[in-house]
């Protein structure tokens, strides 16, 4: 038996991961008919694509999608560069290993201090509001093993499973349980702690996470999933090459932004339908490391902004970004880049005025595991290739 301690960092905290997933939820559930899934804005540019194969391993061809090295892409000056741009949503997660061998019963120690044994892996859920959970279930080569998916899921090998949310980024108990899954992973940013205890109570083993929004804990996360289905050395592995993979992206995002001379301010903005739901994201809900490895200044980080802050005129006017990153179904939600404009205050920023907007897949933005790497490339190619 494999007894791991599931290791406790200074991260988003639950109560702060599930506030991003209760305004999920809330816009979902509250937005006045019409306002949700508005057509994408005819002004959105086509997609910022990095090559695939664009974020090579070092020392080797492998990348994150398993494909070989693409040629370098030279970047503009982003600060010139007007109108909005989609990132290319990147390829699936490629196994690290080949017919793993989990070593069970492996008991754990998750992150509410509970020790939990696992016997089976044979049926498994990863429920999380990024993706991330189900991202490093399939690197570590258990794909086959998912039963279901959480609508954060847009991998392409998951596209025909059962999903098991409802109303936004609410769990569904009952579609859980007929999918008689033995073992849940989650770090509770989707479904609430009541549903869970529920589906233990219904005799479903749960392990939870900690959420944890920062480019330094993806080897750390991929370690604790490692342990907790008993693939301790894929974990290793596949942690490994990611760390290769963001080495390499980062060194990619540092040749795309060589002929900007001057970092651009960057925000993320969180925003659902055309009611209330409009806010900045602090470094504390994953912003801080994502616009820091874009080349950006952090903008809500200067001002002290760490948390969670409505997206009002005066906020928006004072930050005055001049890069926005957003979620692509979030804007489109919200009338696409021109309804975005039309908020208050954006209109008045430079990237309001410039429309430089830069969308990506909402399981992708802020995604800290294995398909990190390639998120930057995209998003890296998105704001310093893509643009009028």
């Amino acid at each position: 038996m494999i007894e791991t301690p599931v290791k406790t960092r200074t991260a988003l905290s639950f109560a702060a991961a599930a506030a991003v997933a209760a305004l999920a939820l809330a816009s979902c559930a509250t937005a006045a008919p019409g306002t949700q899934a508005a057509p994408p804005s005819s002004s959105t540019s086509a997609a910022a694509v990095a090559p695939q194969g664009s974020v090579p391993a070092s020392g080797s061809g492998d990348n994150a999608a398993g494909g070989s090295s693409a040629p370098t892409v030279t970047g503009k000056d982003a600060l010139a560069l007007k109108g909005p741009a989609l990132a290319q949503t990147v390829p699936d997660v490629t196994a690290a290993v080949k017919n793993p061998r989990p070593k069970l019963p492996a008991t754990v120690t998750d992150s509410t201090g509970k020790k939990i044994t696992v016997a089976k892996t044979d049926r498994l859920l990863a429920l999380d509001l990024y993706g991330t959970l189900t991202d490093t279930v399939i690197g570590l080569g258990l794909q086959k093993s998912l039963v279901g998916r959480s609508n954060s899921d847009t991998q392409a090998a998951l596209k025909d499973l059962p999903v098991v949310t409802q109303d936004g980024h609410d769990l569904n108990t009952e579609a859980v349980l007929n999918l008689r899954p033995s073992l849940i992973l989650t770090n509770t940013t989707i479904g609430s702690e009541d549903k869970y205890r529920q589906l233990e109570s219904a005799g479903v083993t749960v392990v939870r996470f900690e959420s944890t929004p920062s480019l330094d804990t993806i080897d750390d996360a991929i370690d604790e999933v490692g342990d907790a289905l008993g693939l301790p050395q894929a974990a290793q592995e596949l942690a490994d090459r990611t760390e290769r993979e963001l080495e390499a992206a980062k060194a990619t995002v540092s040749q795309l932004k060589a002929n900007t001379p001057v970092a651009p301010r960057g925000l993320v903005l969180y925003v659902r339908g055309t009611a209330g739901v409009f806010f900045i994201l602090g470094k504390d809900y994953g912003a801080g490391d994502i616009v820091t490895a874009l080349g950006l200044e952090d903008a809500a980080a200067k001002n002290g902004i760490t948390q969670l802050k409505p997206a009002n005129a005066e906020a928006l006017v004072s930050l005055d970004p001049q890069v926005v990153l957003a979620m692509k179904d979030g804007v489109e939600s919200t009338g696409g880049v021109e309804g975005l404009i039309k908020r208050q205050g954006m209109a008045a920023t430079t990237a309001g005025a410039n429309q430089r907007i830069i969308t990506a897949a909402d399981g992708q933005l802020l995604s800290y595991g294995p398909r990190t790497p390639a998120n930057l490339v995209s998003l890296a190619t998105a704001i310093y290739t893509e643009g009028k």
